[in-house]
């Protein structure tokens, strides 16, 4: 076993625990089970000398669907993977891939709702794929750790629909620690947010600062105007003529 492997899973589930009180003081009624990085982080199996990947979850946050709505009623399970490479005795870490699952589910007449689910990844070989990407689609086995997380007895309804699955709309970087970021600033953040709410978000979203993300690999993210410019085209490799 790598000697860093472990390192830097410690931090990681440090920089994990900073983000879910971040989340507590922004909301006290907010939850996420587990509730230790400890129980959420593993190492992967393939561990190298250059190479760490860890994996998360499935956790589940329970949240207001809307900010200070006084009622939890939103379930948010979410599951992914980081794979880190080059120096992992150095920060920031960098980031060679990552993918996470979501999934939405909401309590209602004693059933939970599948309300909304999405998969994010990167590809940097495909073509016609965007590196960062984000596919909606149905993530019903996420509805289990819900269940098991929070001791629910009830059957699941998928309510979204039938989506295409074949659409890949170009994001950010999606990963465990954005994703959230986004879950807090979506429903965490009311219309007037108070200081300490601000502050509260401002120490969420800070902690993953001790890596960076996979853009480093890719020269097409690195050289103008994709570097002054962040429309979505520049998220797609553009063969040569020569190539």
């Amino acid at each position: 076993m790598n000697p860093a492997a472990h390192k830097v899973r410690s931090r990681v589930v440090d920089a994990w625990n900073k983000a879910l009180v971040g989340m507590q003081q922004m909301e006290t009624a907010s939850s996420a089970r587990p509730d230790s990085g400890w129980q959420v982080v593993e190492l992967d199996a393939a561990v190298a000398n250059d190479v760490i990947g860890l994996n998360f979850g499935p956790v589940v946050f329970n949240v207001p669907a809307r900010a200070n709505s006084g009622r939890t009623d939103l379930f948010v399970a979410m599951k992914g993977w980081i794979v880190f490479e080059g120096d992992l005795n150095v920060e920031p870490l960098k980031t060679r891939t990552f993918g996470t699952d979501i999934g939405y589910f909401q309590l209602k007449g004693g059933r939970l709702q599948h309300v909304y689910g999405a998969h994010y990844d990167m590809d940097e070989i495909r073509p016609g794929h965007p590196v960062f990407h984000a596919q909606m689609g149905a993530q019903m086995d996420l509805g289990l750790a819900v269940k098991d997380h929070f001791k629910l007895d009830c059957e699941i309804d998928q309510v979204m629909g039938r989506v295409l699955k074949n659409v890949r709309t170009p994001s950010a970087q999606m990963d465990v620690f954005a994703v959230l970021t986004q879950i807090s600033a979506d429903h965490l953040i009311g219309e007037a947010p108070p200081p300490e709410v601000k502050t509260a978000f401002s120490a969420l979203r800070n902690a993953s600062d001790f890596f960076v993300g996979a853009a480093h690999r890719l020269d097409y993210l690195n050289t103008p105007p994709a570097t002054g410019c962040y429309r979505s085209k520049y998220w797609y490799d553009a063969p040569t003529a020569n190539a």
